[in-house]
Formats: structure tokens, C-alpha cells, sequence
């Protein structure tokens, strides 16, 4: 894949974990556990410190997710 065919794919599939915590509705604590509990798991992520790692979702996984919480909610409803 050249250089600019994946920067392409990495801006339309490839999201920050603040806009994964916007899709899926959750609070900064929230979204940790369904990492640590591989209910969502980064595509790539980045060491930057000990304290401070940058992680990248797919879209359409973390898109998922959040219709599979809606299942959770609404099965926990009736």
C-alpha cells in the first residue's frame, strides 16, 4: 500500500479515542473498562509515556459496539 493510499484509509476508518467515546455515549472511565475488558479493541496504540498512550479505533468496530450496547439496554429493559 503506498504512503498516501493509507493515510486515505487511516482518515475515513481510524478514529481517536475521544470521538470512540462520542460515538459510543461513555464517560472517560467507562470507555477504559470496555478497552482493559477487550469489549473494544484499539487498532493501533502508541506509547507515548508511562502515563500517556495514544490509541486509534476502527470506525465501524467502535460503531458496533455502541449498537451492541443498545441491545444490552434494551434487553435490560424488558
Amino acid at each position: 500500500m503506498k504512503k498516501d493510499e493509507f493515510i486515505k484509509y487511516a482518515k475515513e476508518n481510524l478514529i481517536s479515542t475521544r470521538e470512540a467515546r462520542s460515538i459510543t455515549e461513555q464517560t472517560i472511565k467507562a470507555f477504559q473498562q470496555s478497552v482493559k475488558n477487550e469489549k473494544i479493541i484499539p487498532a493501533i496504540e502508541i506509547k507515548e509515556s508511562e502515563k500517556r498512550v495514544i490509541r486509534l479505533f476502527f470506525k465501524d468496530e467502535v460503531e458496533a459496539y455502541k449498537d451492541k450496547m443498545n441491545d444490552w439496554q434494551a434487553a435490560r429493559k424488558k
